[in-house]
């Protein structure tokens, strides 16, 4: 009788770790009243927050934006900024870093933001191109009525012309 005890009481006590351990990550779609951002392949964008994520440094936000790949997926017709900007949140989350998914309704495009403890609000916009490759995490200003015009953060030789004028963006944390 004893055994068969400490074996429930060991299930129990491994269950309650197990669930305290799924319980620190949430999910959920952005959304406004009922539509729902979808990404391209015609699924909803879901966001996983880690409830224990913590603001970065400007200097530990860029390790991780050299360490993410997300940036060297290939942009296609079922891969677009949405999904690339989905995948940057959640792989950000995942190591811990409190981050934004970001919707730029007046141009159509989506990117990140993370609010960094010693540079304040910076956006990142990590989304690559039908070919692929490398150095296309880049910094943006997103603000109403500027141009929305992405700044490479690690390689000089890429150029990007501006995608139109802000006029409207949500920040869905």
């Amino acid at each position: 009788m004893k055994n068969i005890t400490t074996f429930l009481l060991s299930i129990f006590i491994i269950s309650l770790f197990a669930g305290c351990a799924a319980a620190s990550f949430t999910s959920y779609t952005p959304h406004e009243g009922n539509t729902y951002w979808m990404g391209a392949d015609g699924g909803k964008i879901v966001l996983t927050n880690n409830n224990s994520a913590k603001t970065p440094t400007y200097a530990q936000l860029l390790v991780f934006l050299k360490a993410d790949t997300t940036d060297q997926r290939k942009y296609t017709s079922k891969y677009t900024c949405g999904d690339f900007a989905e995948t940057l949140h959640n792989n950000a989350e995942k190591k811990g870093y409190k981050t934004a998914w970001v919707s730029i309704q007046s141009i159509n495009h989506a990117c990140n933001a993370f609010q960094t403890s010693d540079k304040g609000l910076v956006f990142i916009d990590c989304t690559g191109v039908p070919s692929g490759g490398k150095c296309y995490d880049t910094k943006v200003a997103v603000k109403t009525g500027t141009s929305y015009k992405r700044v490479p953060l690690f390689c000089s030789n890429v150029y990007f012309g501006s995608m139109g004028t802000v006029r409207s963006y949500k920040v869905y944390w």
